[in-house]
């Protein structure tokens, strides 16, 4: 009896998010994410693309969470809960969940992208899907309530979750920041989570990627005003602009999109995972992209790109996937010359994105950056804030929720150890600071 936590996968690494949370004899299960890296590498597919591939060739290509750490836990496993709809948090859960007989519970927006995702891949998955929206609560036993707390994040709909038990609340909070200008959404509830801890946090599980970044991460909004610089502030007539971005990022996507017509150019988005974020975001309720093209299929792309480059490239502003460098993303095609489209000498490429810092990342895009500027394309790299926390918003997020005990999660070890050193800022000491890595257990109480 009592509360104990196992790390599946997400500890001691970025990616990869699984947790177990043992309340008495019930367990909740925290996110089932894929390692993007390692994804990349078995697949060479667009980055945010799912591919038909079975469980036990990713689980040896340490694609997906190695969640036989926990087969003894299985039977009395309760609720699977998605914090949010990033790859690195939902994309395994199409071939782990089955193993569970519990039903999944995350937001609408998580919701509609997870059942895109078992369509594309003709997977059959029998949990049943909850859709709670932010705020809401739900009751999973006895003396065990799921609430989903608002925050904001770089894709809709992010959730804290917190498990309310008879120990005292148990919060996963992975990933988020603190923004108070979110250009989609609410602002975080502050009050909300000063209450919790007012009421007692027995454990948070935070994540920890930018625990050593001494700053507190940047509005949206200033990732906007930087678009704005880049879009409205440098001469593009008689150019071609594209711009790439990460698909999830639908208030990214949504001022892209208004900028757009503000040049007086017609938005295409182009790209599964861009086609699957959007519909998705329209199917929840999230938000409309009225007047947009938005094209799924490569033949639809193709197409496209004739009538841009017959009609005049400056008549158009394009959104495609290519951000991280990905070998078959449209953007990599057109420079290969694969598709009907042409950089001409002072064409626009917009990274409204940063390079995942991961080896084949920044290789991919090293080689795309280097290839453009041979094309005689004027780049834009960086035009982006994190949506990540902050030294400085964990350090806040901290003092607001005053839990007892703390867990660095989703990063490597060296971000679990700025984690900790910024938990012994705040009088946390060896006793309740529990750095646990993958397949380890602790108990809480």
């Amino acid at each position: 009896m009592g509360v104990e936590v196992c790390a599946v996968g997400g500890y001691g690494e970025v990616g990869r998010n699984m947790t177990a949370v043992k309340v008495d004899d019930k367990v909740v299960i925290f996110d089932m994410g894929l390692h993007m890296p390692n994804y990349i590498k078995l697949t060479d597919e667009e980055m945010g693309e799912l591919v038909r591939i079975d469980e036990p060739i990713l689980k040896k290509a340490m694609a997906v969470p190695q969640d036989s750490t926990i087969k003894d836990w299985r039977s009395q496993v309760a609720a699977i809960v998605i914090s949010h709809a990033h790859l690195d948090h939902v994309g395994a859960t199409p071939y782990l969940a089955s193993k569970y007989n519990a039903p999944v519970y995350c937001t609408p927006f998580t919701a509609e992208v997870l059942k895109a995702m078992c369509k594309d891949e003709h997977i059959r998955m029998p949990n049943k899907i909850v859709s709670l929206h932010p705020n809401q609560k739900v009751t999973l036993a006895d003396d065990l309530v799921l609430e989903f707390c608002h925050i904001t994040h770089s894709t809709p709909q992010a959730i804290i979750a917190v498990l309310h038990t008879k120990y005292g609340a148990v919060i996963y909070a992975n990933d988020y920041k603190l923004d108070d200008h979110p250009i989609l959404g609410r602002t975080p509830n502050y009050e909300h989570f000063k209450k919790l801890g007012q009421k007692g946090v027995l454990v948070l599980m935070q994540d920890c990627i930018y625990a050593g970044a001494a700053r507190r991460t940047p509005s949206e909004l200033v990732a906007k005003d930087m678009l704005d610089d880049v879009l409205m502030g440098v001469d593009n007539k008689g150019k071609a602009v594209i711009v790439t971005t990460f698909s999830s990022h639908i208030a990214r996507l949504k001022e892209i999109a208004e900028f757009g017509k503000k040049m007086n150019r017609r938005v295409v988005f182009m790209g599964r995972s861009i086609s699957k974020y959007c519909w998705a975001a329209e199917a929840a309720g999230v938000t409309k992209f009225e007047g947009i093209k938005i094209l799924k299929y490569r033949r639809q792309i193709e197409h496209m790109l004739k009538e841009v480059q017959a009609r005049g490239k400056d008549k158009y502003l394009l959104v495609m996937s290519g951000h991280q460098g990905e070998p078959k993303s449209a953007l990599s095609r057109i420079i290969r010359g694969e598709l009907s489209f042409k950089f001409d000498q002072g064409d626009h490429v917009v990274f409204s994105c940063t390079v995942i810092p991961a080896e084949i990342n920044r290789k991919n895009r090293a080689d795309m950056d280097e290839q453009l500027r041979k094309l005689g394309v004027r780049l834009f790299n960086d035009i982006h804030v994190s949506g990540h926390s902050s030294r400085e918003d964990i350090r806040e997020f901290l003092m607001m929720v005053k839990a007892k005990h703390v867990i660095p999660a989703h990063g490597e070890v060296g971000m679990m150890d700025h984690f900790v050193s910024l938990a012994k800022e705040l009088n946390y000491n060896d006793k309740n600071i529990h750095a646990i890595v993958e397949g380890q257990r602790v108990k809480i109480v």
